[in-house]
């Protein structure tokens, strides 16, 4: 049965940081010759994943993994110090594509923790985000996940207590973590903005809005993406009957709309725009309304040696030109639009310098 109604939440799918990572490993794969290397996937996205393998991309779990002189990505999650510099050592040239809004987190904990202080980081533990950022203070980070990790966590008589997060929490979880600290420690500091990203809370906002007006919700992502998982999770809370997730449009149930005449579909922030597409396909709305409750116009500029390459390629005129227009107007291209010209137009490798070695690489990172 053809569902009557779906509304379309606005925004969905990919946020900023995920639209400049997955250009600057789009990119490397242009200007490197076969393999590129990226360690941990660039997002939490199997269909991502698979379509940078196609292209050459290998993603490895740590830069030892990759072979010395290789081109590496960091991923946008955020690295390890001692990852950092270990891929530097090896690689010929490494871009770290983390998101600027977990490289603010891990600003915070290095900040509160020399100043004497403990830091509870809110997060899941073994995620990717949580581990890099942990890492900068091992010794003085307590990983703590619910109000009863908080109760039982050990801290240091008298130390000044600072909470932080992951940025791709729900809110309500948040929130509740934050209150218990409170309770606990009394005086804790936070940032004077929360970690949480205006990505993850402006889809989480949306999903709310579905949850009080449809009769089930879709929620599109991959089940290792912590913003998708927390997506379902706001909407639960939100009272909607019935939520899924699916990765794509085969994992929809057959009955999903049946007696249902209004669906919500929303995405994670590192579900890309034609799987939502494909699932939406898939449901055969007999109309399609879009729920807008945020426009995001923020825009992260692609990773600094990408851009400063390919402005070297451009101003020689040796850009091919099926991607020049692509990079000159890269605020408008989306992450999406770039992977097909590529795939399409054979350009893996297209623009690769001479092999360069290892020794003395240097590690490059975004500018703030």
């Amino acid at each position: 049965m053809p569902t009557r109604r779906i509304l379309l939440a606005e925004p969905r799918g990919f946020c900023a940081g995920v639209e400049s990572a997955v250009k600057s490993l789009a990119w490397m794969a242009v200007l490197h010759r076969p393999p590129v290397f990226c360690v941990h996937p660039v997002v939490h996205n199997e269909h991502v994943v698979a379509r940078f393998e196609r292209l050459g991309v290998r993603f490895v779990d740590d830069p030892d993994d990759a072979p010395a002189g290789a081109p590496v990505l960091l991923s946008a999650h955020g690295s390890a110090p001692h990852a950092v510099e270990r891929a530097a050592r090896r690689a010929s040239v490494v871009v770290d594509a983390v998101c600027p809004l977990v490289t603010k987190v891990h600003h915070e904990i290095r900040t509160r923790t020399r100043a004497g202080g403990t830091v509870l980081y809110v997060g899941h533990p073994g995620h990717d985000e949580a581990v890099g950022a942990i890492a900068h203070a091992p010794d003085r980070v307590v990983l703590v996940e619910t109000p009863a990790d908080v109760a039982t966590a050990t801290v240091p008589d008298g130390a000044p207590v600072a909470v932080l997060a992951q940025t791709t929490l729900a809110y309500d979880a948040w929130r509740e973590v934050v209150g218990a600290a409170g309770r606990r420690f009394g005086d804790v500091w936070l940032p004077p903005r929360d970690d949480l990203c205006f990505a993850t809370t402006n889809r989480q906002a949306a999903v709310v809005v579905l949850a009080q007006r449809c009769e089930a919700v879709v929620v599109v992502g991959s089940s290792s993406s912590s913003n998708t998982r927390a997506l379902a999770d706001t909407a639960r809370r939100a009272g909607c009957p019935v939520v899924v997730r699916v990765a794509g449009p085969d994992e929809l149930a057959a009955d999903l709309t049946d007696g249902r005449d209004v669906v919500g579909v929303t995405a994670g922030a590192s579900t890309p725009a034609h799987t939502v597409d494909a699932v939406v396909e898939a449901l055969r709305p007999e109309r399609i309304e879009r729920v807008e409750v945020a426009r995001e116009g923020e825009y992260f500029p692609l990773a600094r040696p990408i851009r400063q390459r390919l402005r070297e390629l451009a101003v020689h005129g040796a850009l091919d030109p099926a991607l020049h227009d692509a990079f000159v107007h890269d605020r408008t291209t989306s992450a999406d639009d770039l992977l097909t010209l590529i795939e399409g137009a054979d350009l893996v490798g297209a623009h690769a310098s001479p092999a360069r070695p290892a020794t003395g690489a240097l590690q490059h990172r975004r500018a703030s």
